[in-house]
């Protein structure tokens, strides 16, 4: 789906967004069982940054527990936990994600299918109940220990024409294998494109708005009349 239309941000558009997409999110961190407080409102969220696209309504939030979803073209499509090893900046912090296995990589993988289906998917729509495409984890890090997170991944098949690479996707999922918990998410592909959430606040397009002001400076002022050009007749 292309983009081509930025809308112009105000603060009642943003809020009126974070409102209508907060159910989604709950919705999700229910269906997943995460270690989050239902339901999630508005004062669970410490920062939203709003997606500027007309064709999009939603974008990214971090919540006060310092979870990270996003909701975009009509579905929560990423989340990351704040203990997600894959996400680690910091490698002095890394020692907390040190530890032991206490699932199998074949249970992670059940517990992703089972994740997945959670959300409504079907697994063959998306070959999740076959063999997973890669598998990441767990690790055995030089100076730090075995840290017990793998990362579970499906993806298209190879496209050959160009129709089949504009349906093309992956899965992922991010998992704690001494906590059993999931820790991370990723639905890539425009085949998890469902209808957007709506809002009452209607944004004004950045063009328009652009124009607008521009209009706004130049109308009461006391700028000079444009110089003609000089002909001879």
């Amino acid at each position: 789906m292309p983009i081509t239309s930025f809308i112009h941000i105000t603060a009642q558009y943003s809020n009126a967004v974070l409102v209508a997409i907060l159910p989604h999110v709950s919705d999700v961190a229910s269906r997943l069982d995460l270690p989050i407080i239902q339901p999630i409102t508005t004062a669970h969220v410490a920062k939203f940054n709003i997606s500027p696209y007309a064709e999009n309504i939603g974008g990214g939030l971090w919540l006060t527990n310092g979870y990270w979803f996003v909701y975009s073209f009509g579905c929560v499509d990423s989340f990351r936990s704040p203990d997600n090893w894959f996400s680690i900046q910091d490698l002095e912090a890394a020692n907390k994600f040190v530890g032991k296995d206490n699932m199998t990589t074949n249970d992670a993988i059940e517990i992703a299918r089972n994740s997945f289906s959670k959300l409504g998917y079907k697994l063959e729509d998306f070959h999740v109940n076959e063999t997973p495409t890669r598998i990441e984890g767990s690790f055995d890090v030089d100076k730090l220990g075995h840290v017990p997170f793998c990362r579970v991944i499906w993806e298209s098949p190879e496209a050959a024409t160009s129709e089949e690479r504009q349906k093309s996707y992956s899965v992922r999922f991010d998992m704690d294998l001494q906590k059993k918990q999931i820790v991370g998410m990723s639905l890539s592909g425009t085949n998890f494109f469902r209808p957007s959430e709506q809002v009452d606040v209607k944004p004004e397009m950045e063009s328009d708005y652009r124009k607008r002001i521009q209009h706004s400076l130049n109308v009461g002022t006391n700028m000079p009349p444009p110089i003609k050009k000089y002909t001879d007749q």
